[in-house]
């Protein structure tokens, strides 16, 4: 019974998510307003499951999980409540959604087609070709906000020296630069956290349920967890310019020394 239920609020939680992403970005935002009603379903079907698999399962890994997924929505919820945020809405559902995934396959459920049988092949290497294309968008633009940052700081440097600005006026205001290191930034979120969840489905059909938690899979959360904080505290704290700058130069590092480790692990496996 509960390995139908887990999919439920991964799907809500999903759609809502997508909704409130083209929300921020699209200027029909009044259209979209159903998509935190959504969500607000998808927390209900997440509580049923909670219950199911509590009473079904017993007290282990599968319900600890569902259960920190179900109190990081209420904490997404109490905080919308206290103060409205721009970026909440697609920073706090993907992390449910990746603690689900890691539930269902941790109580060992599988992904099967229509005949009993497991999920086929050529739909696994999709699924990774998916992961490995996500994965590479979200590094690039993540790049790209981590060039647009330097240039910030230099140009904020050569200013505030009294010197011309680089390049003349040829280069955007550092108003500007900043908004475009966001933008490229919250993008780039976008595809990383469409990436580690597919990881983490490709994880789960292809090793046992205790690997998941290898470095493979924690060192790339890592990066998630730096841009999560960086776009967090950017809406919420107002903390911009040299610190968004800074940050967003930080985390790419964090995402170069991530990369290293995957190709040594590619290369060592080879």
């Amino acid at each position: 019974m509960t390995t139908s239920l887990y999919w439920i609020p991964v799907a809500l939680f999903l759609v809502g998510w997508l909704a409130e992403f083209v929300r921020y970005w699209s200027p029909l935002n009044q259209r979209l307003r159903w998509s935190r009603s959504l969500l607000g379903v998808g927390w209900g079907a997440h509580t049923v499951l909670l219950v199911a698999i509590a009473v079904e399962e017993g007290l282990g890994v599968p319900v600890l999980l569902t259960s920190a997924a179900w109190l990081a929505m209420l904490l997404y919820y109490l905080v919308m409540q206290r103060r409205s945020s721009a970026v909440m809405p697609f920073v706090i559902p993907p992390f449910a959604v990746a603690l689900l995934i890691t539930a269902y396959f941790a109580a060992g459920h599988g992904l099967s087609g229509p005949d009993g049988m497991g999920i086929a092949l050529p739909a696994t290497r999709n699924i990774l070709t998916a992961h490995i294309a996500s994965v590479l968008a979200g590094t690039l633009l993540f790049g790209l906000g981590c060039l647009i940052s330097i240039i910030y700081l230099v140009q904020e440097y050569r200013l505030k020296s009294k010197r011309s600005a680089l390049g003349g006026n040829r280069l955007p205001s550092l108003g500007a630069l900043e908004t475009y290191n966001h933008k490229a930034i919250t993008l780039g979120f976008f595809f990383m956290s469409v990436g580690l969840l597919l990881g983490l489905v490709v994880a789960g059909l292809n090793t046992l349920p205790h690997r998941m938690f290898s470095l493979r899979q924690i060192i790339p959360t890592v990066v998630w967890l730096v841009y999560a904080v960086f776009l967090l505290s950017h809406d919420l704290q107002g903390r911009r310019g040299r610190f968004g700058a800074i940050w967003s130069i930080v985390g790419f590092l964090v995402v170069i020394s991530s990369l290293v480790f995957e190709i040594a692990t590619l290369i060592s496996r080879a």
